[in-house]
């Protein structure tokens, strides 16, 4: 697995560098209702935006799942309480068959009548 996200991650950081050397032109961001602007690199202002899509999906995409956490970590709550109670039922268990007096020998039943 280590392998594969390591095939995954070193061409896709290639290609970041590469795009970084590439776009190293500085252009003017204007910030809209402030009224001052600010000179950055072109790569800077494309990796940036792409982070932070990533960040904001990650986020709307963990927000989304709150619910069915919930529900797991409830269950997985009951299963502990279940399995503390088998573990404990099955002492009282034991418990139980020590205590218990050995079976006598029990002899077949002898049927009335003839055959």
């Amino acid at each position: 697995m280590k392998l594969l996200s390591w095939l995954i991650f070193l061409p896709f950081a290639a290609v970041v560098v590469i795009f970084a050397i590439s776009n190293r032109a500085e252009i003017a961001v204007n910030f809209w209702p402030l009224p001052f602007s600010q000179d950055i690199p072109l790569y800077l202002l494309s990796l940036g935006t792409l982070a932070f899509g990533f960040f904001f999906g990650a986020l709307l995409t963990w927000l989304s799942v709150a619910k069915w956490r919930v529900i797991a970590m409830s269950r997985k709550k009951d299963t502990k309480y279940a399995e503390t109670e088998v573990a404990r039922l099955q002492e009282q268990l034991a418990e139980a068959q020590k205590q218990q007096k050995p079976n006598q020998e029990v002899l077949p039943a002898v049927k009335s009548g003839a055959a």
